[in-house]
């Protein structure tokens, strides 16, 4: 009896690790019927998983993960309330959908998450999605791609092909910082000279890629990664410490002075700034926050207010022709200010405000101790700044990568030995 119900409690558990890789491999792509079917297979999984290990005699207790829950079922609370004051609800019913994800993640995330997942798969399964990723966008490259002999122009192609093919707002970009991330933790915990080296490596082609992928977002993201992961390996012997602070002030001073030269980043960098949508977007968001700060309005009712803004902003009519043609065809998910904080603003008031930053603050409070958990943050934070959680994608990746770091960093994942200092964070003995 005792060994049917271990087997149970084995093919459930597995069961749900299984799904979760799966789910989490799809996060590249753009929301598909595979997606659809890796959601519905990790909420089953989960719900089978936590009845079969009964983790409810656990008992109840608000630690970091459950108190980041909340604030993620916070929004969908204030979704809730501000729907009853709409003066348009025209798009209630979409934004239900997208952000449901968010009160799915937050329910799993109160209930408790499993400890039975380790590291090692999700590192090395991300490199089976960015392969896919990398094979559909060669697939998708034009006839004469070929025929093209300068170098940006090629870089184009890739891009648009990547762009609007693959994924959508670089999520392939943030995936791959991720894996950067996942395969610096598998250095710090392996035992292999030969797995460290592969792991290496594996960091550096994710860079290269994201550089090839030209991402100003991920650029930046994938930048503080490998700054932090460079800086953090150094330091486990003081003495390499110094001089690679001096060989990466290097290279950053060798970069300034390219960029101040005449080279082509400095041309890039200068119609970026001339011709960048997102200053004239946040320009009219701030407009719209000023015309009701305190109290807002909802965000069925704010996203025809962005649109209104947006289609009327002449400047921006010059520079970002996919986003009035998103606008004009009434694609719901193109009204926003690509700010999250804004973007709350907007909808909620001073209320929403405290929402979105209370979710940062949670999540931080549980990153502090650990290198690699803040770093996660950091870039899941700047993505927000420059972007928002609606769609889909953009919450499934939210969502997933909350989940990942409730998983990677809980204290039975590291030799059941809570990390309590930085320095620990990346090297603290682990069976992952």
């Amino acid at each position: 009896m005792s060994l049917n119900k271990l087997n149970i409690q084995s093919v459930c558990s597995y069961f749900h690790i299984a799904s979760t890789l799966f789910l989490f491999c799809t996060i590249p792509f753009f929301y598909t019927m595979f997606t659809q079917y890796g959601l519905i297979l990790f909420f089953t999984s989960f719900v089978l998983d936590y009845i079969a290990s009964k983790r409810w005699q656990q008992g109840f207790k608000l630690d970091k993960p459950r108190i980041i829950s909340l604030f993620l079922l916070l929004q969908i609370v204030l979704l809730f309330v501000f729907s009853f004051f709409e003066q348009d609800t025209r798009y209630l019913s979409t934004f239900y959908e997208y952000r449901s994800i968010l009160l799915a993640f937050g329910i799993v995330g109160l209930l408790g998450v499993s400890d039975k997942f380790k590291i090692r798969p999700f590192a090395y399964l991300s490199i089976l999605s960015v392969l896919i990723c990398i094979y559909c966008t060669i697939e998708l490259l034009p006839e004469y791609y070929d025929k093209l002999t300068n170098i940006n122009l090629k870089l184009k192609e890739i891009r648009l092909a990547r762009a609007f093919n693959i994924s959508s707002h670089m999520m392939i970009n943030t995936f791959l910082s991720v894996g950067m991330i996942l395969f610096a933790k598998v250095i710090s915990i392996s035992k292999s000279k030969l797995e460290k080296a592969f792991c290496i490596i594996m960091i550096i082609v994710y860079y290269a890629l994201i550089i090839l992928s030209d991402g100003r977002i991920g650029m930046m993201n994938a930048s503080i990664i490998l700054f932090c992961i460079v800086l953090r390996f150094a330091a486990v012997k003081l003495k390499y410490l110094v001089p690679t602070l001096i060989g990466m002030l290097s290279i950053l001073c060798l970069g300034i002075c390219f960029l101040l030269s005449d080279s082509p980043i400095k041309k890039d960098i200068t119609v970026l700034k001339k011709n960048n949508p997102r200053e004239y977007i946040w320009k009219d968001g701030i407009e719209l926050i000023k015309e009701s700060p305190i109290i807002a309005k909802g965000a069925s009712t704010n996203a025809l207010r962005v649109k209104e803004k947006l289609l009327n902003d002449e400047e921006l009519k010059k520079i970002e022709i996919f986003l009035i043609k998103r606008l004009n065809e009434d694609k719901v998910y193109a009204m926003h200010t690509h700010n999250q904080l804004m973007q709350s603003w907007q909808e909620y008031g001073l209320i929403g405000v405290f929402a979105i930053v209370a979710l940062f603050v949670s999540i931080f409070l549980y990153a502090k101790s650990s290198l690699s958990m803040f770093i996660l943050f950091s870039m899941i934070s700047i993505q927000l700044m420059t972007d928002v959680i609606d769609g889909s994608v953009g919450n499934l990746g939210f969502s997933m990568y909350i989940y990942l770091m409730f998983i990677l960093f809980s204290s039975k994942q590291v030799g059941k030995e809570k990390i309590s200092s930085p320095n620990e964070a990346l090297s603290a003995p682990s069976n992952a």
